[in-house]
Parts: C-alpha cells; structure tokens; sequence
C-alpha cells in the first residue's frame, strides 16, 4: 500500500474516532485510536524507507 493510501485511511479513521467520541462511544473511539496509531506507524516507516532508498 503506498502512502497516499494509508493517508486517506489515516484521515478517515480520525473522523470516525472523532465522531464515536462525539457520540459517546468510548469503546468504539478506542479501537479507532488504536487504528490510527497503527497507520501512522506505517505511514512513518514507509517514509523512512522512502527517504533511505532516494539516498542510496
């Protein structure tokens, strides 16, 4: 999956978290935080990756 992707799913869940915290959903706005915390792991290490490849 490339990083524009994994940006776009970045965003959705973030309006999803919001929203289920907006709602109440306290359980619902944990599991949406925990997805976003996973994509921008990804996001990050594709971007090193990125980076290091240009470099070599």
């Amino acid at each position: 999956m490339n990083i524009q992707t994994l940006r776009m799913q970045l965003h959705f869940y973030q309006r999803m978290m919001i929203i289920a915290k907006t709602a109440g959903d306290l359980v619902a706005h944990e599991v949406y935080k925990q997805i976003t915390r996973e994509l921008t792991e990804q996001i990050q290490d594709k971007e090193k990756t990125a980076c290091s490849q240009q470099t070599a």
